[in-house]
């Protein structure tokens, strides 16, 4: 079981108004999901970060990033299980109030070039890649690899975005939002797999049943040399 940050914690967390920070920012950042009153929804919000982290095996020496952090909710168990944490975002406010409010050491840079090369164990993005265009996602995943040991790990999970993801989503009262994802994960896989092997796959809520989500390990490619 990971580290969660209770639902009325992040209700009074994120009832917090940042005048920068839009509805459709909200929406971008899940927070309607994370805040739903359906359990299974919440449950797979969850549920993808304690895939990513049974993927990663944490330890005490590893450095790690969250890459689109977001409302900071993971940031506790990497700040519990790894000895230095980063995170980034475009919109880190809820994150870092809720670092504040928990005493996380969690060092919040505004962009990876405040990252040394060659130095982290894991980068973490959860439902974040499908958000760039591809040339977007081209220049940061070249900028992960430059960021990660040789022996580094790309973390990623992200949507199918297939019919039964779309009912799911429509189920959910989010039919009319989704249009701030520019691909989906299979998509993404293909794309990544260009500068990293693929290490592992995991399916959400399982590859026997009509599967939503994907969350996938990676491995620094040797064969990448810009």
């Amino acid at each position: 079981m990971i580290q969660r940050v209770s639902v009325p914690k992040l209700r009074k967390l994120l009832s917090k108004n940042i005048s920068r920070i839009s509805s459709l920012d909200k929406d971008e950042m899940a927070i309607p999901s994370l805040l739903h009153w359906n359990p299974l929804i919440r449950w797979l919000m969850w549920r993808r970060y304690e895939l990513i982290s049974h993927l990663s095996a944490f330890s005490k020496d590893m450095i790690v990033l969250e890459f689109g952090c977001g409302t900071g909710v993971f940031l506790p168990e990497l700040a519990v299980n790894c000895n230095k944490v980063y995170a980034i975002d475009l919109f880190p406010e809820y994150a870092k109030l809720l670092c504040k409010e928990l005493n996380l050491i969690v060092s919040f840079k505004e962009n990876i070039s405040q990252i040394h090369n060659s130095s982290l164990d894991i980068i973490i993005a959860a439902d974040v890649l499908e958000h760039l265009n591809n040339n977007e996602l081209i220049e940061y995943l070249k900028l992960f690899s430059k960021k990660l040991k040789s022996n580094g790990r790309l973390l990623i999970s992200g949507p199918t975005e297939n019919i039964f993801y779309k009912i799911g989503r429509g189920l959910a009262g989010f039919g009319d939002k989704g249009d701030y994802h520019h691909t989906n994960i299979d998509n993404l896989i293909d794309t990544i797999g260009q500068y990293f092997d693929v290490k592992r796959i995991k399916f959400l809520p399982n590859k026997h049943l009509p599967y939503l989500f994907k969350v996938c390990e990676f491995k620094q490619c040797s064969i990448l040399d810009e």
